[in-house]
């Protein structure tokens, strides 16, 4: 639309330009037409007094008349056109009509014709209308042209722009940049065909070192839960004993990062051939009884509501990671103590068992939000949770104006 708009205007601007040509020629044309006229009047004029020498052969009237100083004689033209030089002469009229003035030196004297050329409404008016036409037809022919040309110029790229917004991460954009392989266009294609490489050569990366450093990690991890198990078997001072549960929590929670690392660097295929059909209700109080312990530890008190036997379509390790890493945070302490859980088809809802006071924040409390992605790293847990739902479409939404961090929402991908 904008180069329609673009073309129209220039059309418009050489419509413009042609019709002051148009106006400037027509008036050189008439000055032309005048002169010669003038000039053969002058001739004929001459001709006919050089043998009739009397006066009363001279016109005198409103469009034309005919003044001779002769030699010797009182001059009879008026005292405004005696002090003009030979030549054709455009004077200024007493009414809207234009004056013309020839004047020639001749043996008989001095040869004065003054001729006016009255205006007419209708001409004038008609040629006002032709150069308005001419001014809208440049608009319109503009307008057109410039459809037309930036159909077809900017037809390749629009096609070029489809074929990227369609095309999957691993998809090689070949057939716009060979079509157009001599031109800008196919420049611009196979700037993204090898931007679109290095993206995925990226992607790539991150994939196999994350994989890498999920697997390289498991084998020093297992010599170190082993090694705890050993030393815990063999240790009976409590103090000891506590130093070692410490530590055992901690490898667990190595682990579950590894597995949540692990999560991240799954291909789109293996995620889709392990979606299936997961008993919510029955993950989270398996997942629950697991955290019970670090819960009660940190005096948080979590009510979970969850329907019996209610069903989430997702791969049943990429779930119970993410109940994990949630339960994980939850048990941080930076959520409070009186928490609820309420859990149902459209995902799970952390929220505060106790009603907020209702106090307006004064003008130099009020704090605008963060957004979720950036508080998500902030809580322990959450971060990695986070990632997890970028790479898998879910979504993790945070906090609201009167809370830091609740409610907090993990909710499955729409199209699931």
């Amino acid at each position: 639309m904008r180069v329609v708009v673009y073309c129209a205007a220039l059309g418009g601007g050489i419509g413009l330009c042609l019709a002051f040509v148009s106006e400037h020629i027509a008036d050189q044309y008439q000055g032309l037409l005048v002169n010669e006229e003038m000039n053969a009047e002058l001739d004929g004029q001459i001709e006919l007094h050089s043998d009739h020498p009397g006066d009363k052969w001279l016109a005198r009237g409103s469009w034309k008349s005919v003044y001779i100083d002769r030699p010797g004689q009182p001059p009879t033209s008026p005292p405004a056109l005696r002090k003009l030089p030979p030549g054709v002469h455009e004077v200024d009229g007493d009414d809207d009509s234009d004056r013309f003035v020839g004047i020639r030196e001749a043996p008989i004297g001095r040869v004065t014709i003054a001729a006016s050329l009255p205006n007419s409404p209708q001409r004038e008016r008609r040629f006002f209308e032709e150069l308005t036409a001419m001014v809208v037809l440049g608009v319109l022919l503009g307008a057109w042209l410039g459809r037309m040309l930036a159909g077809g110029m900017l037809a390749p790229v629009l096609r070029l722009s489809h074929e990227v917004d369609r095309a999957d991460p691993g998809a090689e954009l070949r057939g716009i940049a060979e079509d157009h392989r001599h031109d800008e266009v196919g420049a611009l294609a196979k700037a993204f065909i090898g931007y679109q490489g290095r993206v995925n050569a990226a992607i790539e990366r991150e994939i196999l070192f994350s994989a890498d450093a999920g697997h390289e990690l498991r084998t020093p991890l297992t010599t170190l839960q082993g090694a705890v198990d050993l030393l815990d078997a063999q240790t009976v001072q409590a103090p000891a004993r506590r130093r070692i549960e410490r530590i055992r929590r901690s490898a667990a929670e190595i682990a579950l990062l590894l597995d949540a690392l692990l999560l991240v660097a799954t291909s789109d295929e293996a995620r889709d051939q392990a979606q299936t059909t997961v008993e919510l209700s029955g993950l989270l109080r398996s997942t629950l009884a697991e955290f019970q312990a670090d819960l009660e530890a940190a005096h948080i008190q979590l009510g979970v509501r969850c329907a019996q036997g209610l069903t989430l379509s997702a791969p049943p390790r990429l779930l119970r990671v993410m109940l994990r890493l949630l339960f994980r945070a939850l048990a941080g302490g930076n959520f409070g103590q009186d928490l609820r859980l309420d859990a149902d088809a459209g995902g799970v809802r952390v929220s505060s068992s106790v009603e907020p006071a209702a106090v307006e924040p004064s003008s130099a409390d009020a704090v605008e939000p963060a957004s979720g992605a950036a508080r998500s790293d902030e809580i322990e847990g959450l971060g990695m949770l986070r990632r997890l739902c970028e790479r898998h479409g879910w979504r993790l939404g945070l906090g609201d104006s009167r809370q830091a961090w609740l409610p907090l929402r993990l909710l499955p991908p729409p199209d699931r």
